[in-house]
């Protein structure tokens, strides 16, 4: 019989090899495949915006941006006591430090640092090279998170279990959205990954007394939670729900929490705060992630203003509303896990007593970090699938594993026999079916339609289409001053030029921004409208209004001058006196009419993409010289 069971081991050992080979061959060959056929570009503002601070600090710039928001303009102005502000040096206080570093090592390897050497040509590719460079690297993270899941869902439970994770997340739409979004997700789920592998340990040790390896490996976790929170800040909930695991289940009580809440204040706090001191502090930065949160676009509407006090936030009901946000993320569960059917079965397994105390451990760390982060999602999150503060996503992985491992234990009490692998094979099967079957299905046409654009590529317009910012609008402008606009993100990474994200009020711009550019040698070179303004915006006319002010009527003006063609009438010229005679304030038609200070319109993408400037632009189509 001896022969005969090492046999049957060899041939276990052998399937399983062949299985981890197709699967490495499947999910690479398709992270590769979105990755060079039917990438698109980058189309997250917070990956346009980190990829440009990242380029900064490659150029040895520092951790500053090009992407200027009028609040900080006006904090860092309050804050030097009104002294000169050096825009070509301006501080970044918004995105998290850790992953645009990450991103500055590839931007700096791939040469992409040096704006003239890798200028776009729409007639060669509309697709940026940059775009594709920071995708490779959250692809790269992706890959990555695969190989760490494998491990980790190995070590608690067994290889079948490990491989349908893994063929889950390599199978998953909107994972592999994430692995190219440039977004930090990808490398905060490798963190995640490594810390719940140093937490199962930890759990191994304290069981058997070593408490010197168990508070090294807690410490390790806690080391990985702070890489999480410095890739985005919002992680810092995920954090608190390991130390309140750590507090609650690790021996002796309190230690490792203490431990970590140390590590933490050290390793994150500490940096926010200097950080945060060009801006007024920590405070003020979480004033503006609460209106992120609860008050919808009031967040962004903050970002755009000068002052706190001219957005109204609605404050009635806040625990009521912090526990509605909160118990609607699971609602949306299933969806923001990939649509990975086997996901919400982890909720079951809470209920289920693993006889791994490990399997017990990294379940209760697990479901401690997700509850935590469901609290800070629905204080400070969006509710997109795909974005910078969506951490559902992290946790897909471990929900995954242990909803398997729930399904399997089920199937085990129907008495199967001999017909229980047959059974479970076709509930594989099912559920990966289930769980990607549209995304397989969609697979042939996109390749077909890879393979075709592939020499050109399908940018994500609208609202971006990036030559016309990396050539056309290079080279109307100038480096020195600043373009105020509604996708300054898209401005500050595709044109490499300043961009200042456009105000609700004129007043404020003309009253409060104008002097303190003023004070720092800056001026303002023109305006640029796109179709994140007119054709992004929701509620339509109402919604533009809303959101753009006393600027509404020059976003509505390319839209109007698409619906009557013949027509080619400035519609800020309507506005050029104010309604109340004894209002002495600047006007609309002061600025951007036929007769105002930026009269000039450059139809960039027809009138989609209208560029105001002070003077003419002469020959704006006319290629860059290439550096040799």
């Amino acid at each position: 019989m001896q022969p005969q069971q090492a046999l049957t081991r060899e041939q276990t050992q052998s399937f399983y090899a062949v299985i981890r080979l197709l699967l490495g061959v499947i999910v690479i060959g398709l992270a590769i495949f979105q990755l060079f056929l039917t990438f698109r570009g980058l189309d997250q503002p917070a990956a346009m915006d980190q990829a440009q601070i990242a380029r900064q600090i490659a150029r040895g710039e520092g951790f500053t941006t090009k992407f200027i928001r009028p609040v900080d303009v006006a904090a860092q102005d309050k804050q030097k006591n009104k002294a000169p502000i050096d825009f070509n040096a301006f501080k970044d206080t918004n995105s998290a430090p850790l992953y645009p570093y990450i991103l500055s090592t590839a931007i700096k390897i791939s040469g992409y640092d040096q704006f003239e050497s890798h200028r776009m040509d729409a007639e060669i590719s509309n697709v940026y090279g940059g775009d594709r460079v920071i995708a490779g690297v959250s692809t790269l993270f992706f890959i990555i998170s695969l190989i760490l899941a494998y491990f980790l869902c190995t070590d608690l439970f067994d290889e079948l279990i490990a491989c349908t994770t893994v063929a889950f997340m390599g199978l998953s739409e909107l994972m592999l959205g994430y692995a190219i979004s440039g977004l930090p997700q990808p490398f905060m789920m490798c963190c995640l990954l490594g810390a719940l592998l140093c937490i199962k340990q930890a759990v191994y040790h304290d069981k058997e007394l070593n408490q010197g390896w168990s508070s090294m490996y807690s410490c390790l976790a806690f080391l990985l939670m702070a890489a999480i929170c410095l890739s985005s800040y919002i992680g810092i909930w995920c954090a608190v729900g390991l130390v309140v695991f750590c507090g609650l289940k690790m021996k002796p009580k309190g230690l490792h929490a203490a431990y970590g809440a140390a590590i933490l204040a050290f390793l994150v706090l500490l940096p926010i705060l200097t950080a945060t001191k060009e801006c007024g502090g920590m405070t003020n930065r979480f004033l503006h992630a609460v209106y992120f949160g609860f008050g919808g676009d009031a967040g962004t509407l903050m970002q755009r203003s000068t002052a706190e006090a001219s957005v109204s936030f609605n404050n009635s009901n806040f625990f009521l509303r912090l526990l509605g946000y909160t118990f609607a993320q699971f609602n949306t569960l299933y969806t923001n896990m990939g649509s990975i059917v086997v996901t919400p079965f982890f909720l079951l397994s809470l209920f289920n007593r693993f006889k791994s105390d490990t399997v017990e451990g990294v379940k209760w760390a697990t479901f401690s970090m997700w509850i935590c982060a469901c609290v800070g999602m629905a204080l400070f999150g969006e509710t997109t699938p795909i974005s910078e503060s969506q951490l559902s996503i992290l946790f897909a992985p471990v929900f995954a594993a242990y909803g398997l491992a729930m399904v399997f234990n089920l199937l085990a009490r129907l008495n199967l026999g001999a017909n229980f692998k047959v059974v479970r094979g076709i509930c594989i099967f099912f559920m990966l079916l289930i769980s990607s079957g549209l995304f397989l299905f969609q697979l042939p046409r996109q390749l077909y339609l890879g393979i075709w654009t592939s020499a050109r590529g399908l940018p994500h317009y609208p609202p971006y289409y990036p030559p016309k910012f990396n050539f056309n609008l290079h080279e109307m402008t100038n480096p020195d001053d600043i373009i105020v606009t509604d996708q300054p993100w898209a401005v500050a990474w595709y044109a490499d030029r300043k961009a200042l994200w456009i105000p609700r009020s004129i007043d404020e711009f003309t009253e409060v921004m104008e002097p303190i550019f003023g004070r720092g040698k800056q001026s303002v070179q023109g305006f640029l409208i796109t179709p994140s303004s007119h054709a992004m915006t929701a509620n339509g006319m109402a919604g533009i209004i809303r959101e753009y002010g006393d600027f509404a009527p020059l976003v509505m003006e390319g839209k109007l001058l698409q619906l009557a063609p013949k027509h080619n009438v400035a519609f800020a010229d309507f506005f050029t006196v104010n309604a109340n005679e004894q209002d002495t304030s600047r006007t609309l038609g002061s600025l951007v009419s036929s007769h105002g200070q930026y009269p000039y319109r450059n139809f960039l993408l027809g009138a989609d993409m209208v560029y105001y400037s002070r003077t003419p632009v002469l020959n704006p189509d006319t290629k860059p010289k290439r550096a040799k």
